[in-house]
């Protein structure tokens, strides 16, 4: 399910638009609620032991969101690497449907207590491919 996100006075930049720094904490959001979704909730995604980082995040800005808009993001995995996966991210705003921005990140699974990479866990693979 999307995530919703209401643009409010301390969004916004001073020519009245989002700050595109915001939008790598929207779509943090958004992938923290879709994690749960599935199950992996909490600490060390949900108790299965590991953990995930940020290794890369690309985004395109395609139209200006404001003060009072209200966005929502969807996320799916794109691929899946070794110790890694690709997540397509996708904001639209909510009122008209025109996406404002798209792009993609690169999370690692890694060992929580060492910040290693392990192989991507089974049940990841099962519950968001």
């Amino acid at each position: 399910m999307p995530t919703k996100q209401k643009i409010r006075y301390s969004d916004c930049d001073p020519q009245g638009i989002v700050f595109n720094g915001n939008y790598a904490r929207y779509w943090d959001d958004a992938a923290t609620d879709w994690f749960e979704e599935h199950g992996f909730g909490g600490a060390e995604l949900g108790g299965i032991g590991t953990d995930l980082v940020t290794a890369r995040l690309e985004i395109d800005f395609k139209a200006a969101a404001r003060l009072g808009d209200e966005l929502e993001t969807a996320l799916e995995v794109e691929r899946f690497g070794n110790t890694s996966m690709t997540v397509a991210f996708t904001s639209r705003r909510v009122s008209d449907g025109a996406v404002v921005a798209e792009g993609k990140g690169v999370y690692v699974f890694v060992d929580p207590e060492h910040f290693r990479p392990v192989e991507v866990p089974g049940a990841v693979k099962e519950r968001l491919a």
